[in-house]
């Protein structure tokens, strides 16, 4: 090899320990002052941060929604229509980004984002347009906004459409658990190779509040037959599971419920129909509350979309040879006692350890009985002996028992929701009761159950990835006649590839972790709410309700 090809190729190992850092640490200042609620403040630090190719649809999202949490609509929704562009394409890769990124670091091929992310930047740019219409100065320019939001929920209605489409349904999984024998032992074999888990479960099939929301936005535009039909597919699905899935409270298909219930009020529906659905659906509390329309003209309803998603971390592991079971043995690599750590170990330990039979018995064939214990510390892919011949024909299983890969995968570490009481209150109106919220959804349990589903994915791409980078470091300096120069440029290649190594950590951090719903009925007149949670006061201000209107009262809490 001659002497420019070995310092081109030291130069690209040098490049490739570039640009290893978790998208956490490269936003982390914006991130700060997002969480402090200084939300113009923290534009700067994420601009400087997302200004690549690769994080284009990252850049939209996070400056777009900062900028509705400054009250700035207007230029929310034009940042967020260029993510909604690049999202309905999913970023179609070019050969040249997914190769490069195939060499370095996932980090280094385009976001494309994922299916809970391309609903809610519809989510969020209805509620712009719902801020921009209550601003309108004339009744035109209202109602063409109206319009805009409505545009936006049927495209949230297109999208999850389109995603329920493509994942089993609620009955769909019910129906499994009375499925003939035959069919249960075929997934129970299945599972042997694919994890324990059954990724089904855990899936992003549906979204009950965004079904909600499509239908208090019908609600406000009068369209109150359609705000039914939303409003019911709702409460089905928080009933059908999505109120399990995501530990939410039974009370949220009750909500649902209630105002699908006042909405076959307003469309007509029999007193018999109407209290059918009544005795059907709603408890006697809730009953209490469907009443308290029936003498208020005016309605306040407040959406703390409160917190911050959880950030991915990068779980590291070891990948070695085994050739007396021919396979290939993970284990995950300890830091310490930290609490990250015990996380990583539990997450590898949920989602990848070897407690399944064949796995356990390829671990006893090698150790005992204590190798089939230690299963619970290992993953194991048995190759079998046909693989493993191909491997020692290329010379590929030398390469494999002289040295360990690292391979790294995303992972969520423990995170907690904020569940402290809250209170809507009127100062000026005594007499008012005060309500609390009920929390109806939770964003980063969707995201994390979505980590879950894709975990067994990401390992085997983090593998297949990191193999081919050590292949190409060993084959380069394998081919080096200099024995000193081999070693060296061989050891700076396993340096390399074990520093670089890496995992997509990227998601849509400024999305909040819950959204927490209070609606209050009122009579028309004029009010100054605060809503208290955590020892934080939020205020709207001086606001003037009329008769059927409903004010929507878009509340960011960082905190």
């Amino acid at each position: 090899m001659s002497k420019i090809n070995y310092w081109l190729l030291l130069g690209l190992h040098i490049i490739l320990l570039s640009g290893c850092a978790t998208y956490r640490e490269d936003i982390d200042d914006g991130l700060i002052l997002a969480k402090q609620g200084e939300w113009q403040a923290a534009e700067a630090p994420l601009r400087d941060a997302l200004d690549n190719s690769q994080d284009k649809l990252l850049y939209y999202l996070e400056i777009g929604t900062l900028a509705q949490n400054q009250g700035d609509y207007q230029r929310s929704n034009q940042l967020l229509e260029q993510a909604e562009r690049l999202s309905d394409t999913f970023l179609q890769e070019s050969l040249t980004n997914r190769s490069w990124a195939l060499l370095s670091n996932p980090r280094q091929s385009n976001y494309r984002g994922n299916g809970i992310e391309r609903v809610y930047i519809s989510y969020l740019k209805s509620l712009n347009y719902l801020a921009l219409s209550e601003k309108a100065t004339s009744r035109q320019a209202r109602q063409q906004l109206l319009d805009a939001a409505l545009v936006e929920v049927r495209r949230i209605d297109i999208k999850l459409n389109e995603i329920a489409a493509q994942t089993p349904s609620y009955q769909e999984l019910d129906a499994q658990k009375n499925s003939a024998f035959y069919e249960k032992a075929m997934r129970w074999l299945s599972s042997f190779y694919t994890g324990r888990l059954n990724r089904d479960n855990f899936l992003y099939r549906d979204d009950a509040w965004a079904r909600y929301m499509t239908g208090l936005q019908y609600e406000i535009s009068g369209e109150y037959d359609d705000a039914r039909i939303s409003y019911q597919k709702s409460a089905e699905l928080y009933e059908a599971g999505y109120a399990k899935q995501y530990e939410l409270s039974p009370m949220t298909a009750e909500r649902a419920w209630l105002d699908t219930i006042r909405m076959m009020q307003k469309g007509g529906f029999s007193s018999a129909e109407i209290d059918s659905a009544i005795q059907q659906h709603l408890s006697a509390s809730m009953q209490k509350v469907l009443k308290t329309y029936q003498d208020k003209d005016a309605e306040l309803v407040i959406l703390e979309h409160q917190g911050f998603m959880p950030d991915k971390s990068e779980l590291s592991l070891s990948l070695y040879a085994d050739p007396l079971s021919t396979s290939l043995v993970l284990e995950p690599l300890h830091g310490g006692g930290r609490m990250e750590d015990n996380d990583a170990f539990r997450w590898f330990t949920m989602v990848y350890a070897d407690i399944n039979p064949l796995n356990m018995i390829a671990n006893y064939k090698v150790g005992g009985a204590w190798n089939a214990f230690s299963g619970v510390f290992t993953k194991r892919v048995i190759l079998g002996s046909g693989v493993w011949g191909q491997l020692k024909q290329a010379k590929i299983d030398e390469m494999l028992t002289s040295q360990a890969i690292r391979v790294t995968v995303p992972y969520y570490r423990r995170f907690t929701l904020d569940s402290h009481p809250t209170k809507l209150v009127f100062p000026q109106h005594s007499s008012l009761q005060s309500f609390d919220s009920l929390r109806m959804t939770s964003l980063a349990d969707i995201a994390f159950q979505d980590q879950l589903a894709n975990a067994q994915r990401d390992i085997y791409e983090s593998m297949i990835r990191e193999f081919i980078r050590t292949w190409l470091a060993y084959r380069v300096s394998s081919e080096i006649q200099d024995d000193s120069a081999s070693l060296l440029l061989n050891l700076i290649g396993q340096v390399t590839v074990v520093a670089s190594s890496a995992a997509d950590t990227r998601n849509w951090l400024t999305l909040p972790a819950q959204v927490r719903l209070t609606r209050q009925a009122l009579s028309a007149g004029e009010y100054s709410p605060e809503y208290e949670t955590n020892g934080k006061s939020f205020t709207l201000g001086k606001t003037q309700l009329k008769n059927n209107e409903i004010k929507v009262w878009n509340l960011r809490n960082p905190y």
